[in-house]
């Protein structure tokens, strides 16, 4: 069969276009958009094709015209100017290697001021920047275009380093301040980023700033789509159907439980994301690829020493402002863990105005577990898995006791120092992460119509009823099962039903007894 070639990282639109790379084509929203609005920011998760986007853009008003023959702006644009354009590319920034932000920034100007003149003076980045978008214009008779690329990155890379973060702050604001100073020498401006930082003064300076992160008509700009991934990549996909030894159609299915579910509005289609997809294809193997490329551990951490119940965080609501800014994560890391990718839009409540919120899809879904089972139980060597492995074998092949007592025997081995404060809230956390890195399907607060099922647990073969306690005791648990008849609802399942009354300890820090029915 034929091998399309993905281009897998591959974020220059040029070099994409010239060496014969997979194109999905973005280039009628390019087109609607330079048509819409003057300043224009948009958020999107990493690896969400946001660096290419940019590098279409810059092509487009280089004038490269031959670059898009056969793509829908070939036709739409009638004039292809060509004008001076200023990319800023913070993509790669990394806080840790030994490029500054100031040698990044140095490095853009010197090659602009080779094609637009330096002056002699010294002067900072600020006054450096409006001067090339005056002598940009004064030299070519075109407004220049300013695309400033992941502008965030120095930004969110050092939110648990204040003082670090600081100082990228004040010369980022500096650099783009010129946004508005220097409005007159600019026909078009784009940023892209993860998160807006309200107190940035591209945010709060620019009346005309348009917001497409959550606008419906610009919801697949990013990523890969159903319909794009059935028109444009069937071939990759019987090839990996081939590998898995599957049909066509189960290859989708695992592509979209693995890879799909975002939603980016209100009235989003189902959305890709294009890296873990791509590379999946050209691998032809299912696998965490977007997560392996990095994590904000300063975030699981963060969630880890507040008081965060996770079921309720990972299914929260949220409205558009909150999803939109980032002022502390610390509080409250819903906007962060959206912005980020963990979390996407499941649904929308039009009277509260608010979306519905949850984990995409199998990918991220696992590889957040495994993180936040890294930081909640101290499991960075990787012991818990093994013994989740086995609590999983016991729940399938119905043995409720053995189960429970490797739950109790893996409780009891996460350090004291990380459970000291807040028990209960470790507890509870602790098993939601066990029971849904099991892969069996969880449900914690299961409503019936008398109360709320703590625990629910679903094998192919047996369900388990788990009713939990702290500094109580088992048969407070189990006797609160049976007066309510929690498993009422599933007794025509077909199913066998366990019924589990469990006491956590704070002294023991585990499981200290159950009673199983």
């Amino acid at each position: 069969m034929a091998r399309q070639k993905y281009p897998v990282g591959v974020q220059n639109f040029e070099g994409l276009i010239k060496d014969g790379y997979l194109y999905i084509d973005k280039t009628e929203y390019i087109y609607n958009l330079v048509n819409t609005g003057k300043y224009v920011f948009l958020s999107r998760p990493r690896r969400f094709g946001k660096s290419l986007l940019m590098s279409t853009l810059e092509a487009y008003f280089k004038g490269q015209k031959e670059l898009f023959k056969g793509l829908a702006i070939y036709n739409l644009e009638k004039e292809w100017k060509k004008c001076p354009v200023f990319h800023f590319d913070f993509s790669g920034f990394n806080p840790d290697s030994s490029e500054s932000l100031g040698y990044i920034l140095e490095r853009h100007f010197i090659e602009w001021e080779s094609l637009y003149g330096k002056t002699e003076e010294t002067l900072d980045f600020n006054s450096r920047f409006a001067l090339l978008l005056r002598r940009a214009y004064e030299r070519t008779g075109e407004r220049a275009v300013v695309l400033i690329d992941e502008y965030d990155a120095p930004l969110v890379s050092t939110l648990d380093k204040p003082e670090s973060y600081e100082k990228m702050f004040e010369l980022l604001k500096s650099v783009y301040s010129n946004l508005k100073s220097s409005d007159a020498y600019i026909r078009f401006g784009m940023l892209t980023g993860v998160s807006r930082f309200s107190r940035m003064s591209v945010f709060s300076g620019l009346n005309n700033l348009m917001d497409i992160t959550f606008d419906k008509k610009f919801s697949a700009i990013c990523g890969i789509t159903e319909e794009e991934l059935k028109s444009r990549l069937r071939p990759g996909i019987e090839n990996l159907a081939l590998e898995l030894g599957i049909g066509y159609s189960e290859a989708l299915v695992e592509l979209k439980r693995n890879y799909d579910g975002y939603h980016f509005s209100a009235k989003s289609p189902d959305v890709y994301n294009p890296f873990s997809l791509l590379t999946a294809l050209s691998k032809e193997e299912i696998g965490s690829y977007w997560y392996l490329t990095g994590s904000p551990t300063f975030l699981i951490k963060a969630m880890r020493n507040g008081d965060f119940y996770l079921p309720r965080l990972l299914n929260g609501k949220a409205d558009e402002v909150a999803l939109s800014v980032n002022d502390s994560y610390r509080k409250n890391p819903v906007a962060l863990l959206f912005q980020t990718g963990y979390l996407t839009i499941k649904g929308y409540d039009s009277f509260y105005r608010e979306f519905k919120l949850g984990l995409p899809n199998k990918e991220v879904a696992d590889g957040f577990f495994k993180e936040m089972l890294d930081v909640y139980a101290d499991d960075t060597g990787g012991s818990g898995l093994s013994a989740i492995r086995s609590m999983e074998a016991s729940a399938r092949k119905g043995e409720p006791e053995d189960m429970m007592s490797r739950l109790q025997s893996f409780m009891a081995s996460i350090p004291y120092h990380l459970t000291r404060n807040k028990p209960e809230i470790y507890f509870e956390n602790n098993l939601y992460i066990i029971f849904r890195l099991i892969g069996l399907t969880a449900h914690t607060e299961w409503h019936t119509s008398d109360g709320r099922i703590d625990l629910l647990i679903d094998t192919p073969h047996f369900l388990y009823v788990i009713e939990l306690k702290l500094n109580g005791s088992a048969e407070e648990a189990f006797s609160q099962i049976e007066a309510k008849d929690y498993p009422l609802q599933f007794r025509h399942d077909g199913k066998k039903i366990f019924k589990i009354g469990v006491n956590f300890s704070s002294k023991t820090r585990t499981l200290d007894s159950w009673i199983i029915g």
